[in-house]
């Protein structure tokens, strides 16, 4: 060989290992950029995406990983070859499984030592296999990270004694990235598990919490006994519907109704017959309100109805079919047929009587209140609409 001769092949070499040092950089640089946050990624493709990285940078026939199991096993997870990287067809791999020890995959995994095959044609480990199908040259390579091992690399080619120091070197420096790569997935879905799982929670806390509060409000605004509103709701209530009237015109009407002679029937026939009357009672008002209308236990014996849109004569239809209802409510108790009665008084709210007097309702329901004793004292059983009178009585 002449000197010419050895410039060249030094040149060859250079070019050669320039070529090698550039390819190894895109396998790093790419694994490198890999983004493991997709949300919907799993660690099969994390894995094939790595592994379709080292083969379209480097001369190998096929690389596959085999995943760790819990009962310490090797399970054939994805694999691809250098025909598939390079024509983008989906990938297929035997679903082999190898015992720790097993073979070299098994034996890389068991020392945590890289296992390299030169000659698997002449490898006694390789006897039992058909030598159509086995390969040429195989390194098995542990992937580990912070003690933990993940699973091993296997990297094989069809000819034997093929990969190199450089080749090794480059799997060294590769299976760190890629242990590291897995360990980081793992740690982002275990951390994302424990957000949904620390979120769900913290939401369950949440509803239990709202549908507390609401059952709380709902019980501060309602009657225990009858189900229905309250005086604390109905004072609510009737503030925003009389502030309504006071911004559309509409008329609103208060109805103040009370039981005649309730306490007779609670002293004759006890309380628990009482509450059942009471009850009763209010089922009865329900049944003829719309969905507008408010009934409210006022207090006692005493029941409270609001409702708008109304004028004088069909608020007094109203009143008197609602004392008509009642009327006409009967039971049997110790073989007695017992019935009662109700005295209603009637105020209704105009927008003339808001700019004349505002919104003064506690004198609005005063108004009513004056009105339903009225009715007691012409004989019970009545509805009287207040008036003026009736403040000088």
């Amino acid at each position: 060989m002449g000197f010419k001769d050895a410039i060249d092949v030094d040149t060859l070499d250079f070019q050669d290992i320039l070529v090698d040092l550039l390819n190894s950089l895109s396998v790093v640089r790419s694994l490198s950029e890999i983004d493991n946050h997709q949300d919907n990624t799993s660690e099969k493709e994390l894995v094939l995406n790595a592994l379709n990285i080292l083969i379209s940078h480097q001369d190998m026939e096929r690389c596959s990983f085999f995943i760790k199991t819990k009962d310490d096993c090797l399970v054939n997870l994805t694999g691809l070859s250098a025909g598939q990287a390079s024509t983008g067809e989906n990938q297929a791999h035997k679903p082999l499984t190898f015992k720790m020890g097993e073979g070299i995959i098994g034996l890389a995994a068991q020392q945590g030592q890289l296992q390299h095959c030169t000659n698997c044609h002449n490898d006694a480990r390789f006897a039992s296999v058909d030598k159509a199908f086995s390969p040429g040259s195989i390194i098995s390579v542990p992937v580990m990270a912070l003690g933990e091992l993940f699973g091993v690399l296997n990297i094989s080619h069809p000819e034997a004694h093929y990969f190199s120091g450089w080749h090794i070197r480059l799997l060294e420096i590769y299976k760190n990235m890629l242990g590291q790569l897995i360990s980081n997935f793992r740690l982002l879905k275990k951390m994302e598990w424990q957000i949904a799982q620390k979120t769900e929670h913290l939401e369950n806390a949440l509803a239990e919490a709202s549908a507390l509060k609401a059952r709380y409000e709902s019980l501060s605004m309602q009657d225990s006994l009858t189900g229905l509103y309250n005086r604390r709701f109905f004072y609510a209530q009737v503030t925003q519907s009389v502030a309504r009237t006071a911004r559309s015109g509409d008329t609103l009407c208060l109805l103040l109704i009370d039981l005649d002679c309730f306490k007779a029937i609670n002293d004759k026939f006890g309380h628990n017959f009482g509450d059942q009357v009471l009850i009763d009672v209010a089922n009865a008002l329900k049944a003829e309100m719309r969905d507008s209308d408010v009934v409210a236990r006022f207090g006692g014996e005493e029941f409270v109805v609001l409702f708008s849109h109304a004028n004088s004569t069909n608020s007094l239809v109203f009143a008197e079919r609602i004392r008509k209802v009642i009327a006409e409510l009967q039971w049997i108790v110790n073989q007695q047929q017992v019935s009662l009665s109700a005295s209603i008084g009637m105020f209704c709210v105009t927008q003339q009587i808001l700019q004349e007097q505002g919104e003064d309702i506690d004198s609005f329901i005063h108004y009513a209140d004056l009105a339903m004793y009225k009715a007691k004292n012409l004989g019970k059983n009545q509805v009287v609409v207040f008036t003026e009178d009736l403040l000088a009585s």
